[in-house]
């Protein structure tokens, strides 16, 4: 995961942690969230580059270009806009 623009923050993504915003936690990067389960939309994020999945299908999807980092794991590397 790559915080993406000006961000400079690179980690690699371990199948240890629930989503990409346990990740973004994990690395002390700010991310807004309320759910974790993809029902408010309070962790929309810009997806710059790469693909996700989500743990949890969400009740509504994002639009295109963006995830919900609250229940998405990537499937290849990813640059997301935080």
């Amino acid at each position: 995961m790559d915080q993406g623009v000006g961000g400079g923050i690179t980690t690699p993504w371990s199948p240890a942690h629930a989503s990409l915003l346990d990740l973004a936690e994990v690395c002390d990067i700010p991310t807004r969230w309320s759910c974790r389960t993809g029902v408010c939309h309070t962790c929309i994020t810009h997806l710059v580059a790469g693909d996700i999945t989500y743990t949890t299908q969400p009740l509504e999807l994002p639009e295109a270009g963006t995830i919900l980092v609250c229940c998405s794991n990537p499937t290849t590397e990813v640059v997301l806009d935080l």
